[in-house]
């Protein structure tokens, strides 16, 4: 089974604080097993909300941004990895391992279950980093319907399997994944680095995410383009938010 594993955002995140070397040892020394098994799929840092936007559209699907920073620190995600864990339970095993040095013990993770509740398979590796161009997230917002697991039906899912293609192909679209409603979710928080988790559905339904895809383009405006083409299965009434992805030389300087 693969797993979204989302690390949440905090005051340091969103103020572009770069990791500290011992952080940078300490997630490597972590990763280092599940990554030499092949487990380790992905994984990418997003950059701070004050350099990323929300579209939602207008009629006739024309995209309408409004800049960040977004006010929901909490809510907001600071990075994510996608893993491959035989089950849940083995993969928040996994997380309850976290680096203390991350976020001084205090991070939380979400662990969700990679995979569209209308069998709509994904693709790509968003880590795959064959250009100089940025790469970009569209992350989808969940919505009282995604959370109940909603399958929009097959013309919509075929609409979306040929964008996808389309998109792949052509070399800008690099990855796309569905998620599983926050009931098959967990979340782990540490305190002082002590591991608490806690069981899906949760609240905050609007600051969820349903699906992301990452592109791979020159800047931020053609990836509003690319929304306003996509056949997401909310229509006009998607609601999306695009971040920039932070590359290793930036997080690791020369």
């Amino acid at each position: 089974m693969q797993f979204l594993i989302v690390r949440k955002a905090d005051h340091d995140s969103e103020a572009g604080v770069m990791p500290s070397r011992e952080l940078i040892d300490a997630m490597g020394d972590y990763i280092d097993t599940l990554a030499a098994e092949g487990r380790l799929l992905a994984g990418e840092g997003l950059k701070p909300s004050s350099t990323g936007l929300r579209v939602t559209f207008a009629p006739g699907r024309k995209a309408v941004t409004v800049d960040g920073p977004f006010a929901e620190t909490k809510e907001l995600v600071a990075g994510f990895s996608i893993i491959e864990a035989d089950s849940m339970e083995d993969a928040v095993a996994w997380v309850k391992g976290w680096p203390a040095e991350d976020a001084n013990g205090q991070a939380e993770i979400e662990i969700r279950p990679i995979g569209c509740p209308g069998g709509l398979s994904g693709f790509g590796n968003p880590s795959e980093e064959e250009s100089p161009k940025p790469r970009y997230i569209v992350m989808l917002k969940a919505n009282e319907r995604s959370e109940t697991d909603w399958n929009p039906g097959p013309e919509i899912l075929g609409r979306m399997s040929e964008a996808n293609r389309a998109g792949h192909e052509a070399g800008f679209l690099i990855a796309g994944h569905g998620l599983s409603s926050s009931r098959h979710a967990k979340r782990v928080t540490f305190s002082q680095g002590k591991a608490t988790v806690l069981d899906g559905p949760f609240a905050e339904i609007k600051e969820m995410v349903a699906g992301f895809w990452v592109l791979r383009v020159d800047g931020i405006d053609d990836v509003i383009a690319w929304t306003e083409s996509f056949p997401f299965p909310d229509g006009d009434d998607a609601r999306l938010e695009i971040r920039e992805l932070w590359r290793m030389e930036d997080l690791i300087p020369a």
